[in-house]
């Protein structure tokens, strides 16, 4: 499983957006993934 689909998974369950961000600046994920997962966490 990669970190992005764990972020997928786990955000905003166990996960929160200030992880991701530490995620993006230890070059583990994109800030376009990011917006992906968090904009997709609000629609459903």
């Amino acid at each position: 499983m990669t970190v992005y689909q764990m972020a997928k998974l786990y955000y905003p369950r166990y996960w929160t957006l200030r992880m991701l961000n530490k995620l993006v600046k230890a070059g583990r994920l994109t800030q376009a993934e990011v917006d992906e997962i968090v904009s997709g966490a609000k629609e459903g």
